[in-house]
Parts: C-alpha cells; sequence; structure tokens
C-alpha cells in the first residue's frame, strides 16, 4: 500500500506510467486505488447533488406554499371586490331613484 499511500489519482497514474509493470502487484494496487479513489469522488459528488436536489425540492416547495398564499388573497379580494360592486351599483340606483324623484317633485310645483 505504500505505492499508493497519501496519493492523488494523478499521482498514483504518473507513477503508474514511469515505473510498474502491467500485473505486477504494484501495478494492481494501483489501478485498485484509483478505482477506488474514483468511486469515493462519485459518492462525494452524488452527496453534493441530494444536497442540492433537496434545497431545491425545499425551496419549491416554500415558493408554491406562497404562490397557494397568494393564490387565496386574490381569491379574498376577488370576492371583496365583488361586493363593494355590488354596493355600489345599489348606491348608484337609489341615487338615480333620489334624482328623479328631484325631477318629479320639482317638475310638479
Amino acid at each position: 500500500m505504500s505505492h499508493v499511500q497519501n496519493k492523488t489519482k494523478s499521482e498514483i497514474l504518473e507513477d503508474m506510467a514511469g515505473t510498474a509493470q502491467p500485473g505486477s502487484q504494484i501495478h494492481e494496487q494501483q489501478k485498485a486505488a484509483i478505482i477506488v479513489r474514483s468511486t469515493e469522488d462519485v459518492q462525494v459528488a452524488l452527496e453534493k447533488q441530494t444536497s442540492a436536489t433537496r434545497k431545491v425540492n425545499s425551496a419549491i416547495e416554500q415558493l408554491n406554499n406562497r404562490i397557494s398564499s397568494l393564490e387565496s388573497s386574490f381569491n379574498e379580494s376577488s370576492k371583496s371586490s365583488g361586493r363593494v360592486a355590488l354596493a355600489l351599483n345599489v348606491l348608484t340606483g337609489v341615487l338615480v331613484v333620489v334624482g328623479i324623484a328631484q325631477v318629479v317633485v320639482a317638475y310638479i310645483k
């Protein structure tokens, strides 16, 4: 293991090119070390990707909650707007009736 201990994949590859004989014990150690280090790198990358995916999912859930809240606010606003419009229509109707009554009273006098 001394041929691969505390070495990076690049360092092991450089050593393989310069010294190891294919099929030798050292060469097999170096190949195994490269495979192990590559596997570790893949595991680290997958952990990072999983963490990032969880963060994205959490952000999407928060966004969906905010959109639902906003949709509820719009629905309430729409209902309120409808009630205000109805009240204004009634008020306008009453004012028209009062105006007509004034015209009739003025015409009779």
